[in-house]
């Protein structure tokens, strides 16, 4: 009788291991084909259950806030989404969307780009 390694042994345990995840794979394989046979499921199926289907309702390019926090410059909203907690918080105090708009605040980065002569 041969005497083997122990490092012949593990790696026929690992030859084993990876035969044992094809067949697993192609077991797995033959049933996914049994469900598509019987349901009769198509790629448009598999894309709409994948997710590839749905659009991006935003582009990813970054937005320039109009909206700015009139007690702390530093926070500012771009108009989408949720409303951030200080402009709630505005709200709640009797302000208006329209008095947080970059536009029309009194901060020096929202003064008039025209000069009247």
């Amino acid at each position: 009788m041969a005497s083997r390694t122990l490092e012949e042994i593990e790696q026929q345990i690992k030859a084993l291991q990876a035969e044992a995840e094809e067949l697993r794979l192609a077991e797995g394989i033959e049933q996914l084909r049994g469900v598509i046979r019987k349901y009769k499921v198509g790629l448009p199926h598999f894309r709409i259950a994948l997710g590839a289907d749905r659009k991006r309702k935003h582009s990813s390019r970054k937005l320039s806030p109009t909206h700015r926090n009139p007690n702390n410059p530093a926070e500012t909203w771009t108009g989408r989404g949720r409303k951030p907690r200080w402009l709630v918080a505005a709200l709640d105090a009797g302000n208006t969307v329209e008095e947080c708009r970059i536009g029309r605040s009194t901060l020096p980065d929202a003064m008039p780009t025209h000069q009247t002569l």
